[in-house]
């Protein structure tokens, strides 16, 4: 495990918690500076998914990243040997030869990524070259990227296949101090952007059996590419929102929810806190909204382990919500 390391804290990361992260990271560093560390062979493993002695080869055999030493002789690698090696990585996905990649510069590299972007390509390459484009902060490429993506699977697979194990990819480099949070906003908010349009664009006509979701983060969540995904597969699905979004404090959606009447609720629960803080919220949503079903997805969800109240369904996969939802009368 990784240590994370900047001006006055330092804090051990889950691997997968990409959404505990960037709240650690909001709340915990905002205004204090960062210092950048060195990656080891093993970060670059992690981070790219080629395995440490294929790097080894890579170097020796056909130079594609030449490792630095300290001043006590350890090796380690720098942003760029990491972002060469991905771009490096997509194309033999892509069933070039690594032979025939050696001497091409980072600029070079970049070129045959998008000659090579007008073939159908696999996940794992949509998801690296999104990591190069977002830490170029290059939207251009980063669009040129998810419209791709999206012709090759379609929106909704997209988001499951592409843009969420993306978003962990995202946790590590923030691990390693590959990224800050002007990188974090760059992808929200282009992401944000598309759930949007994607949602505006559904034709939507409610008939008799349409459902009314109320969809709300609790106080102090601000994150919602989640809760926006499945805002569209809702709508999708021909039922009707009340979309509250971000830090919507309890007693504000007593209010809501007395007015509107909702068949369901749904919130998404990502960040840190303890079991029982999860449980005491839990339990005052279903008292407070008895004649309502409550949907809860989240990372605390994923990890919480105690016995739901009757009134509330905890999802933890799109897949089984959309099994959910297509049951709805």
């Amino acid at each position: 495990m990784l240590i994370y390391k900047y001006s006055k804290y330092k804090f051990f990361f889950d691997l997968q918690n990409f959404f505990l992260f960037i709240l650690f990271f909001d709340n915990y560093l905002k205004g204090k500076t960062i210092t950048m560390i060195q990656y080891s062979i093993k970060d670059l493993e992690k981070l790219t998914g080629i395995k440490a002695h294929t790097i080894r080869i890579w170097e020796k055999r056909y130079d594609i990243v030449n490792p630095h030493r300290t001043s006590t002789n350890i090796r380690f690698y720098t942003d760029m040997d990491l972002k060469k090696l991905m771009n490096v990585a997509s194309l033999v996905r892509f069933g070039l030869k690594i032979s025939s990649l050696s001497g091409l510069s980072y600029e070079e590299l970049n070129e045959k990524i998008v000659e090579t972007y007008h073939n159908p390509f696999a996940s794992n390459s949509f998801i690296d070259q999104l990591v190069v484009a977002m830490t170029d902060l290059d939207d251009k490429k980063f669009n040129f990227i998810l419209s791709n993506a999206t012709l090759d699977k379609g929106f909704e697979n997209t988001i499951i296949e592409v843009i969420f194990p993306f978003m962990e990819r995202l946790g590590l480099l923030w691990q390693t101090g590959n990224i800050n949070s002007a990188h974090e906003r760059f992808v929200m908010n282009i992401l944000r952007q598309k759930l949007i349009v994607a949602i505006d664009g559904l034709f939507f006509q409610p008939d008799i059996n349409s459902k009314l979701f109320v969809m709300f983060l609790p106080k102090d969540e601000f994150h919602e590419i989640e809760l926006l995904f499945f805002r569209y597969i809702i709508r999708k699905n021909g039922h009707k929102i009340v979309y509250l979004g971000q830090s919507i404090p309890i007693l504000d959606l007593k209010d809501i929810v007395s007015i509107k009447n909702p068949d369901y609720l749904f919130t998404c629960i990502n960040l840190p806190q303890h079991e029982a803080e999860v449980k005491m919220y839990l339990s005052k949503l279903a008292v407070l909204f008895s004649h309502q079903t409550i949907f809860v997805a989240g990372k605390q969800l994923n990890s919480y382990h105690e016995l739901l109240p009757l009134n509330i369904q905890k999802i933890t996969s799109v897949v089984d919500f959309k099994k959910i939802i297509d049951k709805m009368d």
